[in-house]
C-alpha cells in the first residue's frame, strides 16, 4: 500500500526531498504558495523580466560533487558553467579577488595581504586542511544530530580509514573562525578580518567572532572546489526537480498556500487553497509555522531578514565596465563608516551581482544586465504603515548601497530601472522576513543542530532552518537527509 507525502514549500529542500520520494514509489503532493517553484533559491517576475529570488551561483556541482551525486541519482538534465574569477571583495583600502584555480588564489592571498604574507599563507593551509576533513565528513551522508543508525550514512568507515582526520575534527569542534585567527595571531588583522567576515556573513549568516569553525571552513574553501552557474538562474534547479516529481507520478500545485495544518488519527490534514487532504507524511520546506512543533521558525535562534535592490542596466555596461567577462559576477563591498545607515538598519556587506537577463518567458534579454544588490537587516522595525518614514529609510539604504557600488564600479550611467525591497517584502511574497536560516554560531551548527525530524509524528523540516544549515546546497542535502529517514522509517509495503 503506497504512502502519501505533502510538503509545504516547493524549496529546493522539498523538491529534493519529493524527487526522492517519488522515484522510491510514495505519492508526493507539493504544495506552493508562488506562483513559480523555488523559494529562496528560485524566481519572481517583475516588470516583466525574470529576477532570482536569492543565491545566484551554485556549489557541489564538481565531478562527485554534493550536490552532483543528487542530480546524477536523479537522473536530472541541468545544464551549468564552472565559474573560474565569480567574485571580487572590496575592503576599506584593497580589493581581493576569489579564483577557483588554488595556484592563483594562493598567489592572490600572497599579494594583496602582504604585511602578513607567510602567517596569512599558514592560516589559509591550516583552514583549508579542516575543510577538506569536514568535506570527508559530509560526504559520508551524515545527518545531525544523530538518533537512528541510517542518520551515520557511511560515517563508520570513513571514521575507521581517516582517523587522523577524525581526531582533527573533534579538536576542532567547539572553535570559532576567530580562534583559529588567535592562534596564528591574525584576530587583529584587519585586512584578513574584513575578507573573512564578509564571506562568512553570506555563507554563514554570522561573522568570525561567532562562526563555527568547521562549517565555515568549508564555506570559505568551497570556491576553490567550484562555483558554478546554472543557465537561466538557481531556479532551473527547481524547475528540472519539480518536473522529476511530475515525472514519477507526483503532482507540484502552485498558488495554493496552506491555510491549516492539524494532525487526527494518525493523519496529517492540510488545507490549502488548491488543495486540501489527509496525508500519511509532511515535510514543512516554509520555515513558516503552522503550530508548535511544526517549524524551527518558533525557536529563540536568531534571523537575519534582507534589504534587496532589483535593476537593470544598458548591455553597454558589460562591455564597458567589466570588459565582456563571464556572468554573473559578484561584488562584495565592506561599505565605509561614513554611511551610517548601513550599520544600523542594515548589517554586513553590500553584496552586487551582475547576471545575464531572462523575460518572463526564460528568454534572454541580450540589450540588459540584470543587477540584483542586497545586505543582511534586521527583521524587526520595519513599519508600513508609517508610510513616509517607510518611504524614506527605503531611499536612504538604497542610495548609500548605490554610493558604495559606484565607488567601485560606475553604475549610474547605465541604469534603466530599479526597485528596492524590505524584509516586508519579503514577507509579503514569501510569508516570511527572515531568509538563510540561522547563523552558524557554535550552538546551531555543532551543539545544538537542529534535526529534519520534528518533534510531531510524522512531520519533518527541511530547508535552511535545518541541518547542515543556511545556503542552497545545505537545503538539498537535508531534504535528501529527509527522504532517507520517510524511506526508513515509513516503508512501502
Amino acid at each position: 500500500m503506497g504512502k502519501t507525502v505533502c510538503i509545504i514549500g516547493a524549496g529546493v529542500g522539498g523538491l529534493m526531498a519529493g524527487a526522492f520520494l517519488a522515484k522510491k514509489g510514495y505519492q508526493v503532493t507539493v504544495l506552493e504558495k508562488a506562483t513559480k517553484v523555488g523559494g529562496s533559491a528560485g524566481s519572481y517576475v517583475r516588470k516583466g523580466r525574470t529576477f532570482p529570488t536569492g543565491a545566484t551561483i551554485a556549489f557541489g556541482l564538481e565531478e562527485r560533487g554534493l550536490l552532483d551525486t543528487l542530480i546524477k541519482e536523479l537522473q536530472l538534465d541541468l545544464p551549468f558553467q564552472l565559474l573560474q574569477h565569480p567574485m571580487d571583495i572590496i575592503l576599506s583600502d584593497r580589493r581581493i579577488s576569489i579564483y577557483q584555480d588554488q595556484k592563483r588564489w594562493d598567489e592572490e592571498l600572497q599579494q594583496v595581504l602582504p604585511e602578513r604574507q607567510k602567517d596569512v599563507q599558514t592560516f589559509w593551509k591550516k583552514l583549508e586542511q579542516i575543510s577538506e576533513y569536514v568535506y570527508g565528513v559530509t560526504a559520508t551522508g551524515v545527518s545531525m544530530p544523530i538518533s537512528r543508525p541510517y542518520d551515520l550514512g557511511k560515517l563508520p568507515s570513513h571514521a575507521l580509514t581517516h582517523p587522523k582526520a577524525m581526531l582533527h575534527l573533534a579538536r576542532y569542534a567547539t572553535w570559532t573562525v576567530e580562534d583559529l585567527l588567535r592562534k596564528y595571531h591574525l584576530e587583529s588583522y584587519e585586512p584578513l578580518r574584513q575578507l573573512i567576515d564578509a564571506q562568512l556573513m553570506d555563507a554563514a549568516q554570522t561573522d568570525c567572532t561567532e562562526a563555527a569553525l568547521l562549517p565555515s571552513s568549508l564555506a570559505l574553501a568551497i570556491y576553490r572546489r567550484g562555483s558554478f552557474y546554472i543557465e537561466k538562474g538557481m531556479g532551473q534547479l527547481c524547475e528540472v526537480l519539480a518536473e522529476r516529481i511530475v515525472a514519477l507520478g507526483g503532482e507540484v500545485i502552485l498558488a495554493a498556500t496552506v491555510k491549516e495544518l492539524t494532525y487526527e488519527q494518525k493523519k496529517w490534514h492540510v488545507t490549502s487553497r488548491k488543495r486540501s487532504g489527509e496525508f500519511d507524511i509532511v515535510i514543512n520546506n516554509t520555515g513558516i509555522s503552522f503550530g508548535k512543533g511544526t517549524s524551527y521558525a518558533d525557536s529563540d535562534s536568531f534571523s537575519w531578514g534582507a534589504f534587496r535592490v532589483d535593476a537593470l542596466l544598458k548591455d553597454s555596461f558589460w562591455h564597458q565596465e567589466l570588459q565582456g567577462r563571464p556572468l554573473p559576477f559578484a561584488l562584495q563591498i565592506v561599505p565605509s563608516k561614513e554611511q551610517t545607515v548601513l550599520f544600523s538598519d542594515v548589517h554586513g556587506p553590500v553584496y552586487a551581482t551582475f547576471q545575464p537577463a531572462y523575460d518572463d518567458q526564460g528568454e534572454k534579454v541580450p540589450e540588459e544586465v540584470m543587477m540584483t544588490i542586497s545586505i543582511h537587516a534586521n527583521e524587526d522595525g520595519w513599519r508600513k504603515e508609517l508610510k513616509d518614514e517607510y518611504k524614506a529609510i527605503k531611499q536612504q539604504i538604497t542610495d548609500a548601497m548605490f554610493k558604495e557600488i559606484q565607488k567601485v564600479i560606475n553604475i549610474k550611467d547605465y541604469l534603466i530601472y530599479e526597485e528596492s525591497g524590505t524584509p516586508l517584502t519579503y514577507k509579503k511574497y514569501m510569508g516570511k522576513t527572515s531568509v538563510g536560516g540561522f547563523p552558524l554560531t557554535v550552538r546551531n551548527a555543532i551543539t545544538k543542530q537542529k534535526s529534519v525530524r520534528s518533534p510531531l509524528p510524522q512531520l519533518y523540516i527541511v530547508g535552511e532552518q535545518a541541518f547542515p544549515g543556511p545556503g542552497t546546497l545545505s537545503s538539498a542535502l537535508s531534504g535528501y537527509h529527509a527522504a532517507r529517514a520517510i524511506m526508513h522509517t515509513h516503508r512501502l509495503k
